[in-house]
C-alpha cells in the first residue's frame, strides 16, 4: 500500500505523540517530561548553488530553521520527538526560495521491557529538500550520512522515510541476541521533470547472536534480508540474504573497533540474474580528553537514490573533534558515498572544517567551510535541469550561523 506524502507527515507526528505519552511508567522513580523550542539561522555564499555540471550559479542565501525537541524520561522507558521546518531565501536566485516545504521529524521510543530486554522503535522523515543549501548547513556535513547523501543524488524534491523496530536480549553475561525489522520509502517527487516520479521500497529484517568472551572482546553470527519493490515502470523487485560474522574489539580502553562481514547474495524478481558479492561494515571510535575521531564504512545493499533501483552502496565517513577550551570545538571530517544499481551510477564526496563557540547552554554559534563534489552516471536520461550525465558537479559553501535551544517546560511527577 503506498501512502502519500502530505498524509505521512500528519501520521507521523500523531505515531510520535501516542509513543510518547499513550503508556504510562511503571517504575517508581519520577517520571520527567521536557519541551525545548529551537531556532536556527544562518546565512552562506555558494559558487554553485543548484549543484549542476553546467551553467553554475553562485549566490548568497539565508537559511532559518524551527521546531522543538520534547521527550518523556521514567525508570521503564525513554521516548522523543524532533521536529524542525526550514525556510531558504536567495539574495538573486529568487526560483530557489523553500518556505515551510522542507519538514524533519525523529521520533523515539525505547521500552525497558525487563531487566533483560529491550524494545526500541525509530522513525525518521525527511520531506523536500530545500535544495543543497539546506542540508550542507545541517550538523550533518561534511560527514553525511546515507539519508543526507540520497537526497542530494535525486534532487531537491525527494522524501524519505525510515523505520526500525529493535528487540534486544541478554542471555546471561556473556550471550545476547538482537532482531531488527527495517522499511525505508523513498518518493521521488521529480521536481520540475515529471517524469521521475515514483516510489522505492526496502523491507528488511536482521538478527544476530553474539558471545562476550571478556568485556573488551565479542564474537557473532547473524542474518540479514532484503526485500526492495519499486513503482518505476517496468522494474521488477530485487531480494538480497546477507549471512555475516560480527565482532567487536576494544584493544585499548579509549578505542573501539566493530564490524560485520559476509557474502551478499542478490536475484532479480522474474528472469535469472543473481549476483554474489562481498559486504561488509567498519566501525573505529576512539577518544581521547579533547580529541575525539570517528570513522564509519562499507559496503552493503541499498536502494540507489531515487532512480527507481536497488544495488550495492559503498561508503564512508570520518569526523574528527578537537576541544580547544570548554566552549569553542574545532571540526574537519569528511564523507564518500558511492551508489551503483541498474541503470544507475552516482558518487558523492564532501569534506569540510569548523569552528563552534557555545556562548552559554543556550547558544551556540559557528563558521565553517563544506566542499560537495557530485557524478551521476544514469541510461534513464531523467537528471535534474542542468545536469549532464556522466560529469562531476562541484559546489564550495561558506558558511556561517548560530544555533539556540531553550528548556522551556518541565513537568516531573512519580
Amino acid at each position: 500500500m503506498i501512502i502519500r506524502t502530505k498524509s505521512r507527515q500528519g501520521t507521523l507526528l500523531l505515531l510520535a505523540a501516542f509513543l510518547i505519552l499513550a503508556f504510562p511508567s511503571a517504575g517508581r522513580a519520577d517520571n520527567l517530561f521536557r519541551f525545548y523550542p529551537e531556532f536556527a539561522g544562518s546565512g552562506f555564499y555558494s559558487d554553485n548553488v543548484p549543484l549542476r555540471t553546467q551553467n553554475e550559479v553562485g549566490d548568497f542565501a539565508g537559511l532559518l530553521v524551527g521546531g522543538f525537541f520534547l521527550d518523556y524520561t521514567s525508570a521503564a522507558r525513554y521516548a522523543s520527538i524532533h521536529y524542525d521546518t526550514f525556510a531558504q531565501l536567495f539574495a538573486h536566485q529568487s526560483r530557489y526560495d523553500r518556505a515551510g516545504e522542507g519538514q524533519f521529524v525523529r521520533a523515539t521510543d525505547l521500552e525497558n521491557l525487563s531487566p533483560t530486554t529491550k524494545l526500541r522503535f525509530d522513525e525518521i522523515f525527511y520531506r523536500d529538500a530545500p535544495t543543497v543549501g539546506g542540508i550542507v548547513t545541517s550538523d550533518q556535513a561534511p560527514a553525511f550520512n546515507s539519508v543526507a547523501a540520497q537526497l542530494l543524488l535525486a534532487n531537491d524534491q525527494a522524501t524519505i522515510n525510515q523505520f526500525t523496530a529493535t528487540l534486544s536480549h541478554y542471555w546471561g553475561r556473556n550471550w545476547a541476541s538482537e532482531l531488527a525489522l527495517h522499511q525505508t520509502t523513498f518518493w521521488n517527487n521529480g521536481g520540475t521533470n515529471n517524469s521521475l516520479n515514483n516510489t522505492s521500497y526496502e523491507q528488511g529484517l536482521s538478527t544476530f547472536t553474539e558471545y562476550h568472551f571478556s568485556d573488551r572482546f565479542s564474537l557473532g553470527g547473524g542474518y540479514r534480508f532484503y526485500d526492495f519493490r519499486f513503482t518505476f515502470p517496468g522494474r521488477p523487485g530485487e531480494e538480497a540474504h546477507w549471512p555475516f560474522v560480527k565482532i567487536g574489539w576494544t584493544p585499548l580502553p579509549r578505542l573501539y573497533l566493530a564490524g560485520i562481514v559476509g557474502v551478499v547474495f542478490a536475484n532479480t524478481q522474474g528472469n535469472d540474474r543473481q549476483s554474489v558479492n562481498v559486504g561488509g561494515i567498519g566501525l573505529a571510535q576512539y577518544d581521547l580528553e579533547r580529541l575525539h575521531l570517528k570513522l564509519y564504512g562499507g559496503q552493503q545493499p541499498e536502494l540507489t537514490s531515487g532512480f527507481g533501483a536497488a544495488g550495492n552502496v559503498q561508503e564512508a565517513r570520518g569526523l574528527a573533534l578537537y576541544d580547544f577550551t570548554r566552549r569553542i570545538t574545532g571540526t574537519v571530517g569528511g564523507g564518500y558515498y558511492q551508489a551503483n544499481g541498474t541503470g544507475f551510477n552516482g558518487q558523492l564526496i564532501s569534506w569540510g572544517v569548523g569552528v563552534s563557540d557555545r556562548l552559554n547552554k543556550y547558544l551556540s554559534v559557528y563558521t565553517k567551510f563544506v566542499q560537495i563534489r557530485r557524478n551521476e552516471t544514469t541510461s534513464n536520461q531523467f537528471l535534474p535541469t542542468g545536469t549532464q550525465s556522466g560529469k562531476e558537479a562541484v559546489g564550495d559553501y561558506f558558511i556561517v550561523g548560530f544555533t539556540a535551544s531553550v528548556e522551556a517546560f518541565r513537568w516531573s511527577w512519580q
